[in-house]
């Protein structure tokens, strides 16, 4: 998830929502989270490419079913 703060209460909502519902509730497994912060205005353009969160989350696609 990305958003343009960076604060620690920016994702607080969202990750007790993922929590709640998508593991608890619905009972899938946790694979993890990437929550991109920083990532620009939002008055203006976005910011993310030049941050590490898009390599981050290449990265973390690429490992959640690693080759064997």
């Amino acid at each position: 998830m990305t958003a343009a703060g960076n604060n620690f209460w920016t994702f607080e909502q969202a990750v007790s929502y993922y929590q709640y519902v998508f593991i608890n509730y619905i009972g899938f497994k946790d694979k993890g989270m990437l929550l991109a912060g920083g990532c620009g205005h939002t008055d203006g353009k976005p910011q993310i490419d030049k941050t590490k969160h898009l390599n981050e989350a290449y990265e973390s696609g690429r490992n959640i079913y690693p080759e064997q």
